[in-house]
């Protein structure tokens, strides 16, 4: 028999990384250091002698209930303390290197969000769109937010688009874009079981998979007192870094996020917990960002027209804009043909006419080196430059994106934002 209620044996088979085992095993002595303080009180209370007959369902003495109120406060206590040393003492080294498990292969699809080099939370790359999904409670204020890629590269991202009700955000990257990222499931999640995996936070620079468990959903109470009512209940614990990040079924595809919201309690105010956003809700999301929600576009700052410069046809520069990228390596621009540079290639790529440097352009993204190959004075030159944003002001944005470019510096349209995300 190689199954067990149609699930493959090996989904049945317990697997911790390091950094879960050793939270287990400190909070296992912890716990049990707090109870073994607490028990002793509570059967003092209960062994002591009874001067007087008392009802069957008499409540129990004061001094047992608050024993025992006290004996819950440190194990929880316990629980933290365990969940902060194992984050801080394991290293990212003694990370799991298998590469055949699900966690491992979506690991260059999770980004760490940080402000100032502390960790915030945690976010999912879109897959083929390069923006990241994570929970909008994780950002704080929303300023000053850094992802760190899965290679330890760095770009400053804003919030495109948010949802206060299912705790979510879609972050834009300012200077770079990340490719590798992650696509929806189409697997139930209250049917996975031990299949899943979410992912924590480990130290400050790297996140590690562990088992995930939904319960089943629920209903709960969402940003401005929504009703959320196919939320999925988890019963793994997470902690504060945790939140924003996505949980995988066996496939490694996005099953849920991981957000926060108000868990509803008798005569109890509410208390901010962990759940898992479901896909359903998240695709609703995507599909109401914004056009203009899209990374910046790259900038070489000329404007050109096609010509014939000798033996060569490529786009003859015009005008440099001062600041830009295109200034800063020396290109130069002009009515005077025999000066002029003549852009004839991008990256060994030949472009013979304004449209085809601007398609060029806009395949790279801001932050990435480009190679030019120009023609100058009866000579070959190849410069190298790094792509920026264009400093146009929004109503400037907005004009160019309305008539065709007249050069290679800044695309016909804005790159168009995915009706509902790549994947999702």
């Amino acid at each position: 028999m190689n199954s067990i209620l149609g699930l493959p044996l090996r989904s049945r088979i317990r697997s911790y990384t390091p950094a879960v085992t050793l939270r287990r095993l400190l909070c296992a002595g912890a716990c049990a250091l707090s109870a073994a303080v607490a028990l002793p009180v509570i059967a003092q209370a209960q062994t002591a002698p009874n001067k007087s007959a008392r009802p069957a369902a008499a409540k129990p003495a004061p001094q047992v209930a608050d024993a025992a109120k006290a004996a819950s406060q440190a194990a929880q206590q316990a629980q933290d303390a365990a969940d902060q040393v194992a984050a801080d003492s394991i290293s990212p080294e003694s990370l799991p290197k298998d590469q055949n498990t699900p966690g491992s292969n979506a690991r260059d699809g999770i980004v760490l969000l940080e402000r100032a080099g502390k960790p915030l939370g945690l976010g999912t790359v879109l897959a083929g769109d390069g923006r990241i999904l994570s929970a909008l409670s994780a950002l704080g204020h929303g300023n000053d937010i850094d992802a760190r890629f899965a290679d330890g590269s760095v770009s400053r991202v804003k919030i495109g688009h948010s949802d206060r009700a299912w705790d979510m955000a879609l972050l834009i990257p300012q200077n770079a874009r990340w490719k590798k990222g992650l696509k929806a499931s189409r697997l139930s999640p209250t049917k996975t079981g031990s299949q899943l995996r979410s992912f924590s936070t480990i130290g400050a620079k790297d996140v590690a998979a562990a088992r995930t468990i939904v319960r089943g959903r629920t209903t709960l109470i969402g940003g401005d007192s929504e009703l959320l009512q196919d939320a999925l209940e988890l019963a793994s614990r997470f902690k504060t870094t945790d939140v924003g990040g996505p949980i995988l079924d066996d496939n490694g595809d996005v099953i849920a996020m991981v957000g926060r919201a108000c868990a509803p309690a008798p005569n109890q105010p509410c208390s901010q917990v962990p759940y898992g956003v479901p896909v359903s809700a998240i695709k609703a999301f995507l599909r109401t960002v914004p056009a203009t929600a899209v990374p910046p576009a790259p900038w070489l700052g000329i404007q050109g027209v096609a010509d014939d410069v000798g033996p060569v046809r490529g786009v003859r520069v015009v005008s440099v804009h001062p600041k830009s990228p295109a200034a800063a390596v020396g290109l130069r621009g002009g009515s005077d043909k025999s000066n002029a540079d003549v852009v004839v290639a991008v990256d060994s790529v030949p472009v013979m006419t304004p449209e085809a440097l601007a398609e060029a352009i806009n395949q790279r993204a801001v932050g990435d080196s480009v190679q030019l190959l120009l023609f100058a004075g009866g000579k070959f030159r190849q410069v190298s430059l790094a792509l920026r944003a264009t400093p146009d002001t929004p109503k400037a944005k907005a004009k160019a994106a309305v008539a065709p470019a007249p050069s290679g510096a800044r695309p016909r349209a804005p790159r168009p934002a995915p009706s509902n995300g790549p994947g999702y």
